[in-house]
């Protein structure tokens, strides 16, 4: 009889629950019978115990849970501290990531290495290379996550192992492989910014930074295979320098569209905002603005006359050094078009100036 029935007789209120179960088996089933029960009953027990000694030897979970099959680690669950079956589970999520790789066999992947190894016995051809395949991605597993975590020290571990595992690491176990990697091949470093918070200095940047990224289509075009003819190649030196005039002052006019202008003014006073901070310590508001709850970000745009009233001492005369830039006169310093608006907050920014 098995367990539940032990466990029901007790409840039940049996003084002794094992040896009732046991004489009512033997009732119900004849002596033979319950005898053969009661045989494989041991046997499945040792076998478990056989399990259980080889899954935690020592009383400690093995290192190495790749050689174990599915229903191996299946079973052993139900013996394990909580974070025992975590490395379980760990284990059997890097199993369905292998499974679902390109050509893999799940048939192989869930057998234990005693079980792969008997399959290797008798096969040949393409089922013997398939064994050799998993049996070398075991190796592999528990080579760079020991003890089911990526290996504590990867500066000798070779870039393509390095890219295998990745497949199989957890979201910080994959973070510390990208910075392996970043510290082999550094990336180039950035551009160095312009000191000034201009448009000059601006256009300046983003300048650097298209060459450094190669997003020029010159460099590539040539690629297309639909490439048209290019009608300067039957055009004079002359024409050719007078059709670079002309393209020179379209683009001057219609490089930036009214969006893109606007996304580049909120960088450009963010720049700004940055840099007075840095200079003034953080005393960019009066004392009435700050009691106001004034954001200090908006003294950077919009009328003179409101962002001065706002501004403290220190930031009035700071932009005496570095205009304040109002988006008309940034759209005019970007295009090279004048207009009145930009004018007319020319006139008010220096109203404001000759007042201190």
């Amino acid at each position: 009889m098995g367990k539940a029935f032990v466990a029901q007789l007790a409840r039940k209120g049996a003084r002794d629950p094992e040896a009732l179960a046991a004489w009512i088996g033997r009732r119900k089933l004849g002596h033979k019978a319950f005898q053969g029960l009661a045989k494989a009953g041991r046997v499945r027990a040792e076998q478990h115990r056989d399990l259980m000694d080889r899954v935690r030897p020592s009383g400690r979970i093995s290192s190495d849970l790749t050689g174990f099959s599915d229903d191996e680690l299946g079973r052993s669950l139900n013996d394990l501290s909580p974070s025992e079956a975590l490395r379980v589970a760990a284990e059997l999520d890097r199993r369905d990531v292998a499974a679902g790789l390109p050509g893999a066999r799940r048939d192989l992947i869930g057998l234990s290495d005693t079980e792969l190894g008997q399959r290797a016995g008798t096969a040949t051809g393409d089922e013997l290379a398939a064994i050799a395949a998993e049996a070398d991605r075991r190796q592999l597993v528990s080579q760079m996550f020991p003890d089911g975590r990526l290996a504590s020290d990867l500066s000798n571990t070779d870039e393509e192992h390095l890219g295998w595992a990745i497949r199989y690491a957890s979201p910080d176990e994959a973070e510390r492989i990208a910075a392996e990697m970043d510290r082999r091949h550094p990336p180039a470093p950035p551009p160095a910014e312009s000191s000034e918070s201009t448009v000059e200095g601006q256009l300046a940047d983003r300048a650097a930074m298209d060459e450094l990224l190669g997003t020029n289509p010159d460099d590539w075009a040539w690629l297309s295979e639909d490439l048209p003819d290019d009608p300067r190649s039957r055009m004079t030196e002359t024409e050719r320098w007078l059709a670079d005039r002309e393209a020179e002052q379209e683009s001057a006019r219609t490089a930036y569209s009214r969006t893109q202008a606007r996304d580049m003014y909120r960088e450009h006073v963010w720049d700004q905002v940055l840099a007075a901070e840095e200079a003034l310590n953080g005393v960019l508001l009066s004392r009435q603005a700050q009691a106001a709850g004034v954001d200090p970000v908006s003294l950077f745009s919009g009328p003179a006359h409101v962002a001065y009233a706002r501004a403290s001492e220190e930031l009035k005369r700071w932009w005496q050094d570095h205009p304040r830039t109002t988006l008309a006169e940034y759209e005019e310093q970007l295009t090279g078009q004048l207009s009145s608006a930009a004018a007319t907050a020319r006139k008010s920014r220096g109203d404001q100036q000759n007042r201190l």
